[in-house]
């Protein structure tokens, strides 16, 4: 016999599996007490995750807690005599993950979910097992009481429970929307859906088919040219992607560059481009790239913005790193600025739950300082007869009409300029104001968003694209 013929191969066991719940519990600590990215601490673990059932459970136990916190805290609170505040933060954690389990999943049996956070929290503590076991079976026990309770809980801190939202912020939409107040907050509540836009109607010819084959379901935005929503898959996993046959952005993100007038030969400033769908919005649409100059202050998403705009075949944008409000290398005469301001985003919470656990009520002017010292410089670029198109991501006052009042009553060469948009999307605009208006959420199912369009006094007008 040979050397090495005729022995049995060497059978090691398989690498234990994480307990998921610990993760879990770790990555809620990460998002909510040291205020990371959601969906950056998620895609991080997920890659060292060999399973996809896994790595699909791992969101859920991450997101679904961050969405329903208030509940969860509150249920937790009516299980135990110490309560959410003097639990230590780790051990809370884990509980927070078998409470969402025990109370919004129904696919994981309770005994499951109770023994797997027993051994999170034995890994911390010998001893905290047994306090971990006992409120989750107590939990599993009222389930039916609790989220009947739910239902009928009443005023604000009802509207917070049922749909996720801070104290602060469902109080807050109490007073201004009244009743709509918690259709708000539930549509804010509800997770966002992924929308593509194509690059060209020939684009769109090419790329519907080789996403239909690959399996992707497709639904047209009627409001929306060559935008559709992707009801299940990632696109970005798609040979369209690859193409650069589309640009993965929420429909209510295009609207600034819709309403921007742009005359014909005009020279546009994207002013906070990164990472650049409204610049790629702007190119579509006036077909002049070369007359096109996108700004943003991040260098590491300018980056990411030049490597998308290859992909998509825009390669003659101008790109510039800016510091915005600080001194801008641009004179003026710009016959178009866009600014879409970095702000709180809560107009996102679809899409990035966790941001309603790290902004308070105090950020908003904050916010709304910066945006407005930002809105003046923008303001000093555009040429007489141009137009100033502010947007943010944020439906809140301080961030939206209180930049652009401030503005105008600063500068009388700036007055407010009726928006023009499209027939199929001017119904699900919320006006405010002459050349002002919102999208909410609650109103059709995308991003919260603000739009208010200015125009400078003196010059003439042109003819627009």
């Amino acid at each position: 016999m040979k050397p090495g013929e005729g022995r049995r191969p060497v059978s090691r066991p398989a690498p234990p599996r994480r307990n998921l719940r610990a993760l879990a519990a770790r990555l809620l600590e990460e998002i909510l007490g040291a205020n990371q990215s959601l969906k950056g601490v998620v895609q991080r673990e997920q890659a060292r995750l060999t399973r996809e059932d896994d790595r699909a459970l791992l969101r859920e136990l991450v997101a679904g807690p961050v969405r329903t916190l208030p509940f969860l805290d509150w249920a937790i609170k009516e299980c135990t005599a110490r309560g959410p505040e003097r639990t230590q933060r780790e051990l809370l954690h884990i509980l927070r993950v078998g409470a969402y389990q025990i109370l919004c999943l129904d696919r994981i049996p309770a005994y499951a979910a109770v023994h797997e956070c027993v051994e999170a929290a034995k890994s911390l503590n010998p001893g905290a097992g047994g306090f971990v076991n006992g409120i989750l079976r107590s939990l599993s026990e009222k389930r039916g009481s609790l989220l009947d309770a739910r239902i009928h809980f009443p005023g604000a801190e009802g509207a917070a429970l049922r749909n996720g939202a801070p104290l602060w912020l469902a109080l807050r939409y109490e007073r201004r929307f009244g009743e709509q107040g918690e259709a708000l907050l539930r549509a804010l509540a509800e997770p966002a859906s992924t929308s593509i836009l194509f690059m060209g109607t020939g684009a769109e010819a090419r790329g519907l088919p080789i996403l239909e084959r690959q399996g992707f379901k497709l639904t047209a935005e009627a409001a929306l040219p060559l935008t559709y929503r992707v009801d299940s898959g990632n696109p970005a996993d798609s040979e369209a992607f690859a193409l650069g046959l589309f640009y993965v952005m929420d429909p209510a993100s295009q609207i600034p560059a819709l309403l921007l007038p742009v005359p014909r030969g005009g020279r546009v400033l994207d002013l906070c481009a990164a990472p650049g769908g409204k610049t790629i919005r702007l190119a579509l649409r006036t077909g002049d790239e070369r007359r096109l100059v996108a700004a943003d202050r991040n260098r590491r998403r300018l980056r990411q913005m030049a490597q998308n705009l290859r992909r998509l075949g825009f390669p003659f944008i101008r790109l510039v790193a800016a510091e915005a409000p600080g001194p801008l290398p641009f004179t003026g005469g710009w016959d178009g600025v866009l600014v879409d301001a970095p702000c709180s985003s809560l107009g996102t919470l679809r899409r990035n739950p966790e941001i309603r656990w790290q902004t308070t009520e105090a950020d908003l002017a904050r916010h709304g300082a910066r945006q407005g010292r930002l809105l003046s410089a923008a303001a000093d670029l555009v040429k007489p007869g141009g137009h100033l198109l502010y947007s943010v991501c944020s439906i809140e006052p301080e961030e939206t009409l209180d930049p652009v009042q401030a503005l105008l009553a600063t500068r009388s060469d700036f007055v407010p300029e009726a928006l023009k948009a499209p027939e199929a999307l001017e119904p699900l605009l919320e006006p405010a104001g002459v050349g002002r208006a919102f999208v909410l959420p609650s109103k059709v199912p995308w991003d919260g968003f603000f739009v208010a369009l200015l125009k400078r006094k003196g010059g003439r007008a042109k003819g627009s694209s």
